[in-house]
């Protein structure tokens, strides 16, 4: 079974989809170098693919308490000006035919 998940950007509607890729790494199925993976400080963080940076982040819960996989809720990112939130939505399983 593959963990997968949507995160919705509140302002406009716009889905972008994510697939685990490896344990601690999940990547974006139309994107596959954005990938949101585990940060020793943060816990799960989205990061820029062309310069590693911290580029999104779970806003409400500590790092402590986020889990093997990345929690539902309230994400945020950044990059240069533009700031958006995010709905992390959990998906069922995809089941291997």
């Amino acid at each position: 079974m593959t963990d997968r998940f949507e995160l919705r950007r509140r302002v406009d509607g716009r889905v972008y989809r994510f697939v685990q890729a490896a344990p601690d790494v999940y990547r974006r199925t139309d994107q596959r170098r954005m990938t949101i993976c585990r940060d020793a400080v943060f816990g799960w963080v989205a990061l820029d693919p062309d310069t590693g940076a911290l580029a999104g982040r779970l806003w409400d819960v500590p790092a402590a308490e986020q889990g093997a996989h990345p929690p539902e809720g309230r994400w945020v990112s950044c990059k240069g000006a533009r700031s958006y939130v995010y709905d992390l939505v959990r998906l069922r399983p995809e089941v291997p035919a």
